[in-house]
């Protein structure tokens, strides 16, 4: 039966203990790992990247430059105080009058560029907005590329860790009749530290693979923001289709950058010759003289007369008109370019395939084959334990090579389609 002091100190414990489990339940510092599905670790990254939302400020703040791009200048204002005497028999006097100033002007002026002028002004600002979101699209295909890669590392550096925890069991099976054996003579004395070498060989192969791990988790979180990102499901099917692809090249942010280009270069073109044209501004003023003399208004025009053409403004549009022009070409040759490297990624990828197919379909199951008899052949007594060990060993070496090819295929088929496709689609 329990007396009331130890149903106390049984409350008081309890009380203790719920209290350092609330501890460490609400602690700051303490992290929790979140479980990431490959759409999921996308979506985060395009919200928590930084570089896209600047890609996003830049766009705005491109579009409100073009609102002031083709606006009149600003106006003038004009104040002289004029033909003030600094010498001779009269004293200097601020007030207006016969020995003070003789003449005040107010005025102002606006200049009124010609029409071609502020367009071309516009069309720049426009340029430059185009290629703000050509910057930000391609910011948008980075950041899935990586997270996408990033996340497939750290899928496959789990399963290859896994492999050799499956190893690590099957030796350990082996490891545990190595007495029997010897005991009955099967095996000599001096195989039973063969078990031991390999289990401490496969503990720094292990380690690696961790660290691996780590290294997958820190490139996932920088891109995701999750302190300690881990993997749900896997990875999604990809297909790459050669039409497709090549006729989405043209939308690429590559291509489109260099678009905004040549728009920036015709826009200059059409600023230059709009520099022929002539440019005037209007100004009126108001003067007051001494009495005698009364006030006067007065007005003005002022035209710009470009009648050197020939020296000046020529020599800039012809040099426009190839800046445009190699702009052009060097869209069309971006183009070409694109294409060629696509075919050559195709024909890779194509490789990286057959290989791992050859693998998973032929060097697997007659690894595991070889193991299984083996380990039959072991326990029937017939072939000693470093040829048993050495058998299970090749099956794991052969399903960690496969898995290689399998993350290589994975991951050269992840970056074609996010860098000419833009993700999956």
């Amino acid at each position: 039966m329990i007396n009331r002091t130890d149903r106390k100190f049984g409350s008081k414990r309890l009380f203790a203990v719920s209290l350092c489990t609330l501890a460490i339940t609400f602690s700051p510092d303490q992290s929790y790992a979140q479980a990431l599905s490959f759409d999921d670790a996308l979506k985060r990254a395009r919200l928590e990247t930084p570089a896209i939302e600047a890609r996003s400020l830049q766009i705005e703040a491109a579009q409100s430059a073009v609102i002031a791009a083709d606006q009149l200048p600003d106006p003038k204002l004009n104040l002289d105080l004029l033909d003030q005497r600094i010498a001779g028999p009269h004293r200097f006097s601020p007030r207006p009058g016969r020995n003070g100033f003789p003449r005040q002007r107010i005025g102002i002026s606006q200049e009124f560029p010609n029409q071609a002028k502020r367009r071309a002004r516009a069309e720049q600002a426009l340029a430059n907005v185009s290629a703000g979101r050509a910057n930000k699209s391609q910011a948008v295909y980075d950041v899935n590329l990586y997270t996408a890669l990033a996340w497939i590392d750290l899928y496959y550096a789990h399963r290859r860790l896994r492999i050799l925890e499956i190893l690590q069991e099957s030796l350990d099976d082996l490891s545990d009749t190595v007495g029997g054996r010897i005991e009955s003579g099967n095996t000599r004395p001096a195989q039973a530290f063969e078990p031991e070498r390999l289990i401490a060989e496969l503990a720094d192969r292990r380690s690696l693979r961790r660290s691996d791990i780590e290294n997958a988790k820190a490139n996932l979180a920088r891109w995701t923001g999750i302190e300690d990102p881990e993997i749900n499901g896997t990875p999604p099917e990809i297909n790459l289709e050669r039409s497709t692809l090549m006729d989405r090249i043209d939308e690429l942010p590559i291509i489109e950058m260099q678009q905004a280009a040549i728009e920036r270069a015709e826009a200059n073109l059409k600023l230059a010759r709009a520099n022929k044209r002539p440019d005037f501004s209007v100004n009126a003023s108001y003067m007051h003289r001494r009495p005698e003399y009364g006030e006067y208004v007065s007005v003005g025009v002022t035209i710009d007369l470009p009648l050197f053409a020939k020296k000046r403004q020529n020599p800039l549009i012809h040099a426009r008109m190839l800046e445009a022009e190699a702009a052009r070409l060097e869209v069309k040759d971006l183009r070409l370019q694109l294409k060629a490297q696509l075919s050559s990624d195709l024909a890779k990828n194509r490789s990286y395939r057959e290989i791992w197919e050859r693998s998973k379909n032929t060097l697997l199951p007659l690894a595991q084959k070889q193991a299984e008899l083996e380990r039959i052949s072991y326990g029937a007594g017939r072939v000693d334990l470093a040829t048993a060990l050495n058998a299970a060993v090749t099956f794991a070496e052969t399903e960690i090579d496969l898995l290689e090819r399998e993350a290589a295929l994975a991951r050269d088929s992840i970056r074609i389609k996010f860098t000419y496709a833009g993700g999956i689609k």
